[in-house]
């Protein structure tokens, strides 16, 4: 059983008179030093300064990125820039979004939803999680109380009811409407009459929530509530996190592949390619002069493999464009998945790279866009690039709910869902 909640949504004032498009960020975990600084000079308002503030030398115990997060809040909670909602809501969303030749329409739900360990199958996890990123999300829920970036569920709506609900319930002015720096808008509608809000809740009683982005914070919320059930008699607030719930069947929920960037200097190419055909077949591929081409080219061999088969791209500090298709298939014991092959039969049998290495992150970048992974080899970052497959959503929640934990960045939902619009403070 799962269930969501109303909850009294924090987030910016009207009354502030501040400009939407300066004040939003990307999640904490995408955001490079340099865009946190770039979000920082936008407005002294932005949410950065609570979803990933910035450490500053001379940082202590009593004086370090997180305390400043937790002052940032009390003070623009005191002058009116953020508020509580007084009526529990829950709250309809809009983002439109271009994408390629093509404009996308992707919907969702702002609510709170119970905390439910992964062994009862409420929610559903689909990738291994990072020490390191849940340590720092506990200290900033620690020291603010409060989810300032939602978790990304998705949940199965063949009939599409959500959708239909909404469409009555958003005849009413949006609470919130803009148009980012990107060219995406964003509408939010809030919803108090107490009917339509058990109906919804009474819909989602039977689902199941399977995250797509937010696994760290999710465990993190978990733990924090674990917390709280030792010190505190109030457990109600703290058994709710923030989500924001798409159906995946909506349209504009689009999935792209993460590449992998691997740094090392032991294995020199020559070497490296004859250990890759116990397992492959090579084939070299025209090297693309531009990202349109890569990306074209790479597609038509990636989805040359078929739905039984797996198929990866390589490039070499060489400048050669490879296609790797593995042998035999079916003697894989993992789930024929490209981040499953390439974890196994690559990253760990022949360069080393294990769990404890890959949480290092000193040895694998993890790169979105094929043309920068490409130029990053080119430029001497890199040794070799992989590039993998668009995953299948119907694939990624298949395993998931089997039990299976993929390696991190198998998947990269786009676009993210953004910071500062509906918060939560418990």
């Amino acid at each position: 059983m799962t269930n969501i909640i109303p909850i009294h949504g924090l987030r910016f004032s009207p009354k502030a008179g501040l400009d939407y498009s300066q004040i939003i960020t990307q999640p904490y975990d995408i955001i490079s030093s340099v865009e946190q600084e770039i979000y920082y000079e936008k407005s002294p308002f932005n949410v950065i300064r609570l979803e990933y503030a910035k450490s500053l030398p001379g940082d202590n115990n009593s004086n370090n990125k997180y305390t400043r997060a937790a002052h940032t809040l009390q003070q623009w909670l005191g002058e009116g820039i953020l508020f509580q909602e007084e009526k529990p809501a829950l709250y309809f969303y809009e983002q439109h979004f271009p994408w390629g030749d093509k404009n996308y329409l992707r919907c969702g739900l702002f609510c709170g939803v119970e905390l439910s360990p992964f062994e009862t199958g409420n929610i559903i996890p689909h990738e291994k999680t990072l020490d390191r990123p849940k340590a720092d999300r506990l200290e900033l829920m620690n020291h603010c109380q409060a989810n300032f970036s939602p978790i990304f569920g998705l949940y199965d709506d063949k009939d599409e009811y959500l959708k239909n609900e909404a469409a009555t319930l958003k005849k009413e002015k949006p609470i919130i409407d803009f148009t980012d720096v990107e060219g995406q808008t964003h509408r939010v509608w809030a919803v108090t009459d107490p009917s339509p809000i058990a109906a919804i809740q009474e819909f989602f009683r039977e689902k199941k929530i399977f995250i797509a982005d937010g696994h760290h914070r999710y465990e993190t919320a978990l733990e924090f509530y674990q917390q709280k059930s030792r010190t505190s008699g109030d457990l109600k607030k703290y058994n709710y996190a923030l989500m924001a719930l798409v159906n995946i069947y909506d349209d504009g929920l689009l999935s792209f592949p993460t590449h992998r960037l691997v740094k090392q200097n032991r294995i020199k190419t020559g070497d490296f390619l004859s250990r890759l055909v116990t397992n492959f077949s090579l084939q070299e591929l025209k090297k693309p002069e531009n990202s349109a081409l890569l990306r074209e080219t790479l597609e038509n061999f990636l989805s040359s493999t078929g739905k039984e088969g797996v198929s990866l791209g390589l490039y070499t500090e060489e400048g050669k464009l490879y296609g790797l298709k593995l042998k035999n298939p079916e003697s894989f014991s993992s789930p024929l998945l490209d981040t499953f092959v390439l974890q196994e039969l690559i990253l760990d049998t022949i360069f080393g790279l294990g769990e404890a290495e890959i949480k290092d992150r000193s040895a694998l970048v993890y790169l979105k866009d094929e043309w920068e992974t490409k130029e990053f080899i080119d430029d001497g970052k890199g040794n070799y690039a992989f590039f993998l497959n668009r995953p299948s959503i119907e694939k990624i929640i298949d395993l998931a709910e089997k039990g299976f934990r993929m390696p991190q960045k198998t998947t990269y939902f786009y676009p993210k869902m953004i910071t500062g619009l509906i918060m939560l403070q418990h």
